[in-house]
This record gives structure tokens, C-alpha cells and sequence, in this order.
């Protein structure tokens, strides 16, 4: 009886067995359509582009992503077309940041000139779609470039009209953001405008698109003084 014990116990133990096997060799192949690859980044950080590629890799199916930041790689396992289009997804972002340059426009409306601003030629129909004013003058402009995420400052001088020919102006503030895609970008802009006699004029934030005039705003910084408007133009510079 004993012995009869003992060797139902072992065909157990040898079906249980074979059962975990069977088990063990199903899930081993269940990733046995996804590959792994390693890519080498050299201008974007890992986590970024972890963060770019991650609704490319479906962990419902085994997808994963790892990285390292010191060797600069991002290694993914995912189905071989989805690598290939992670190559492709990653070789877009993966290049030299653009410089940003930005072309700013002090003008004066309402001031001294009635004539039209030569300066102006080419904006005075932007300026009008936004204002009603019936004159604007161009005081003074200001061409900076910078990176993303960097700051800029810059002080001119103004040709005269609502302040003295001669008094600066202060534009300053920071590039935030730049997404490019298809040829097309956009700028995230802080800007403050400043005059060294009478003060801060005014601060904003914008999200600029390259190649179209935007007007910043406009203030009045001397109660017997018309209005000063900023506007500016941004540029992408590929490196």
C-alpha cells in the first residue's frame, strides 16, 4: 500500500513537471516575434527620447524600453517593422538643436510722422489688422539669436518720437520650447520690453511660428504719449 502511494506521489510529481516545462516553453515564446535593438543617440538625451518613442512600444505584448544616459543609448525590444519605424521616428529628433533668431520691432503709434515708415513697409498691414491707429513709426528693432531654453538681453536706442532720440529701450526674456516638424516650427517667447526713463512696459508669453510677424502687444509708458507696440520675427537656423 505504501509502496502503491509512493508511485502515484512520483507519476504527480513527473506530470506536474512536465506541465511547468510545457508552461516554461510557452513563455518563452511568447516574445519570439519582437527583436531588440540598440540605438546610439547623439544629440538628444535618453529620457527624451523615451518619452518620444514610448507610444511606438506596447508593453501588452512584451515591449519594453531601457536606457543609459552615460553611454547615451536607448535599447528597445519591439516587433522588427516597429523598430524600423523607431529608427525613423528617432533619426528625426535625434540632430544639432536650430538657433533661434528673433527680429524685434519697437514702433510708435499715433506719433510724430504722418508719413508712411519706410521700416514698415513690409508690416504696416500686419500692424493694421491688429490696431487702429492712424500712424506708426519704427523707434527702434533689435536682431538677437539664441538655443532653446536659453536667455537673451539686448538695449537699443531709440530714434526718437514718444521718448528722446538717444534713450534706450531694454528687450530681454527667454527662449523656451522649439518644436520643428515638416519644415514648420514653433517658439515658445518670454518677452519683457522696458524703457530705462520710464520703466517696464509690459511682459508676455507667446508660442511664435517661424516666418510670420507676431505682434508682442503694446503700452503706454508716458501718460502724453501715444502707444508703443513690439513685435517680433522668429527664424529657425539649422546648424
Amino acid at each position: 500500500m505504501r509502496r502503491r502511494s509512493t508511485i502515484l506521489m512520483a507519476l504527480i510529481a513527473a506530470a506536474l513537471g512536465v506541465t511547468a516545462l510545457l508552461s516554461g516553453c510557452q513563455s518563452g515564446g511568447e516574445y519570439a516575434d519582437l527583436d531588440v535593438r540598440s540605438f546610439k543617440l547623439q544629440y538628444i538625451e535618453p529620457s527624451a527620447a523615451q518619452r518620444i518613442i514610448d507610444p511606438y512600444v506596447f508593453a501588452d505584448r512584451g515591449g519594453m524600453i531601457s536606457y543609459d544616459e552615460q553611454e547615451g543609448l536607448i535599447t528597445v525590444r519591439e516587433t522588427p517593422e516597429m523598430l524600423a519605424r523607431i529608427e525613423e521616428v528617432l533619426q528625426r529628433y535625434d540632430k544639432p538643436e536650430p538657433s533661434v533668431k528673433m527680429h524685434f520691432r519697437i514702433i510708435e503709434a499715433d506719433g510724430q510722422s504722418v508719413t508712411p515708415d519706410p521700416d514698415l513697409l513690409e508690416v504696416e498691414q500686419a500692424l493694421r489688422d491688429v490696431f487702429r491707429f492712424q500712424n506708426y513709426r519704427q523707434v527702434a528693432e533689435a536682431v538677437m539669436t539664441g538655443l532653446e531654453w536659453s536667455e537673451f538681453q539686448q538695449s537699443v536706442a531709440s530714434k526718437g518720437g514718444i521718448t528722446a532720440a538717444g534713450s534706450r529701450y531694454i528687450i530681454d526674456g527667454r527662449v523656451g520650447e522649439v518644436r520643428v516638424a515638416e519644415g514648420e516650427g514653433t517658439v515658445q517667447l518670454e518677452v519683457a520690453l522696458l524703457h530705462t526713463q520710464f520703466g517696464p512696459a509690459f511682459k508676455t508669453s507667446v508660442n511664435a511660428r517661424a516666418g510670420q510677424l507676431l505682434i508682442l502687444g503694446s503700452a503706454q509708458v508716458s501718460p502724453d504719449a501715444g502707444a508703443l507696440i513690439l513685435a517680433v520675427e522668429v527664424e529657425l537656423l539649422e546648424p
